[in-house]
């Protein structure tokens, strides 16, 4: 039997990916086997284990590949050359959020993180994980809030930290009462809109204390 060439070995894991996200989206991660996903993806086990190692090794390379696709926009919003910093960060958030209503694997990613019924040891460690990356996250937007105070987008005596919390806390949740309640708003068409009533905050408030 010949090898698989590099692209149908890529196509393959692919394939692997979009299935575990239906299983787990039907089945949750703590009930769904390797042999569910396998069967979904129309593979044998070994195919599983020849790109993955377990369920968490395939819910890590998810959440990765969700990850990469903001890495440039958010490397331009910390760029201390970067002139407005609060213009790219407006563009990650709005891009973030149109990329969540256009794809469906992200969205159940997201309603994987948010179920609390869902206590599996898979689970739990990409919450830790996702935990380790909001503490990031909090970090690269003081970064992109300071600069943007050096550029003079912000006041003088605009407190950092305190903006960046609330710059955290307001897009985590816009985005957790969507993914778990998308009737209560449009997140794509009033994103825009809530992005910049943030701004907005931002500059009229959060002053430091003398």
């Amino acid at each position: 039997m010949a090898r698989k060439t590099k692209q149908e070995a890529q196509e393959t894991r692919n394939n692997i990916l979009d299935a575990a996200v239906r299983v787990f989206a039907v089945k949750g991660v703590a009930q769904s086997s390797l042999d569910d996903i396998a069967r979904e993806a129309g593979v044998t086990r070994g195919a599983i284990y020849w790109h993955f190692a377990n369920k968490t090794g395939l819910l890590n390379t998810l959440w990765d590949q969700v990850l990469s696709l903001y890495a440039p926009l958010t490397q331009a919003s910390e760029d201390p050359n970067e002139p407005d910093p609060l213009g790219k960060m407006k563009e990650l958030y709005l891009s973030f959020f149109n990329g969540l209503v256009e794809d469906q694997r992200l969205q159940q990613l997201f309603r994987l993180l948010f179920d609390d019924s869902d206590r599996s040891r898979e689970t739990e460690a990409i919450r830790q994980r996702h935990a380790q990356k909001r503490r990031e996250r909090l970090r690269g937007i003081q970064i992109t809030l300071n600069n943007a105070k050096e550029m003079g987008q912000l006041p003088p005596d605009f407190d950092v930290r305190q903006g960046a919390i609330s710059v955290l806390a307001f897009v985590y949740g816009l985005i957790a009462n969507w993914i778990m309640t998308p009737d209560l708003f449009d997140i794509q068409k009033e994103g825009e809109q809530f992005i910049e009533g943030m701004v907005q905050m931002l500059r009229t408030g959060f002053r430091e204390r003398g």
